[in-house]
């Protein structure tokens, strides 16, 4: 009997639906390339900050070395035993690089990946 005072408004067509979509999308696409950019900011002012010291590390490292070989050159005399100090110094060296380069890893912005992860599932059940 009576109608309300507000008109009813029609439904949306299928060309405004997709473009709020896309807009949506677009948003959330920058806000995500957003996020990741301030993640590989901080990720890679870590980086920097630890391979500085890793750098001051191995110069204090090597100078340690070169002592330690020299005395033990002095020590033992020269000859054989020199060269047996020199291998000994090659292989301490090789192991702490072997295991060095199987300490790095590389992180693929994990923080980034699960929101973007998130959100893909999120965009696929909206769309179903």
């Amino acid at each position: 009997m009576f109608e309300s005072a507000a008109p009813k408004q029609p439904a949306p067509n299928l060309g405004d639906l997709v473009e709020d979509a896309l807009l949506q999308a677009k948003t959330l696409l920058q806000a995500e390339l957003s996020l990741a950019r301030g993640e590989l900011k901080s990720e890679l002012k870590q980086a920097i900050g630890s391979a500085v010291l890793l750098g001051m590390a191995a110069m204090f490292f090597q100078a340690a070395l070169v002592t330690l070989g020299v005395l033990l050159v002095l020590a033992l005399g020269v000859g054989v035993a020199s060269i047996a100090v020199v291998i000994g110094l090659a292989v301490i060296a090789t192991v702490f690089a072997l295991v060095g380069l199987r300490s790095l890893q590389l992180k693929r912005l994990p923080r980034t990946t699960a929101r973007l992860s998130s959100d893909a599932k999120q965009v696929l059940e909206t769309v179903k």
